[in-house]
């Protein structure tokens, strides 16, 4: 099984994502994480670079070297023996900030056809505002735009209306959103 942990910047995936894992771990399952963008991979170090450079970036490129970055390691999803994957982020991530980069939704599905697919889809959802009270400073790109930030929020709700992802209110402490994340699972 596939979980997906997805929202906007600081909406606190990767604390979910590992409070996950270990909740199923704790239970009778086995579980692993992967974290995309993987900044550990040849593709992943590139995107770091392009998103912190303080350099315009071709929008197309980018998002071709996101699903790279996830391609590079297709074959360890592929292949892994755990019964759940929590990956936090996922293709997701790549259809609504491709989308705001003002990419067709076709164009970016096709960059990840052929990659497994998430049984389960969790967008964090919190506003804008809580991303930027949470990081302050040292925020790359994306981050560090607003109005950006409110269009892949909207986007977010707007696809998960629409593809029945399950919708948690990230605002709270790590606990409480990971109960409610509990509770939509069970």
């Amino acid at each position: 099984m596939i979980i997906v942990v997805e929202g906007v910047d600081q909406a606190g995936k990767k604390t979910q994502a590992l409070k996950l894992v270990n909740a199923i771990k704790n239970g009778d399952r086995t579980a692993k994480m992967f974290d995309f963008p993987d900044y550990a991979t040849a593709v992943g170090k590139v995107i770091r670079d392009m998103l912190n450079s303080g350099k315009p970036v071709v929008p197309q490129v980018l998002h071709c070297l996101l699903a790279a970055n996830r391609w590079e390691v297709a074959d360890n999803i592929r292949r892994s023996e755990h019964d759940v994957l929590v990956m936090n982020r996922y293709t997701q991530s790549n259809l609504v900030y491709g989308t705001v980069n003002g990419m067709s939704r076709e164009w970016l599905a096709n960059l990840d056809d052929g990659m497994p697919k998430a049984d389960i889809v969790i967008l964090l959802d919190i506003p804008p505002e809580e991303s930027f009270r949470r990081k302050k400073k040292d925020r790359d790109m994306f981050e560090s735009d607003f109005a950006f930030l409110n269009r892949v929020s909207e986007v977010y709700r707007s696809m998960a209306e629409k593809r029945r992802w399950r919708v948690v209110d990230a605002v709270g402490t790590a606990d409480e959103v990971h109960d409610r994340i509990m509770d939509v699972l069970d």
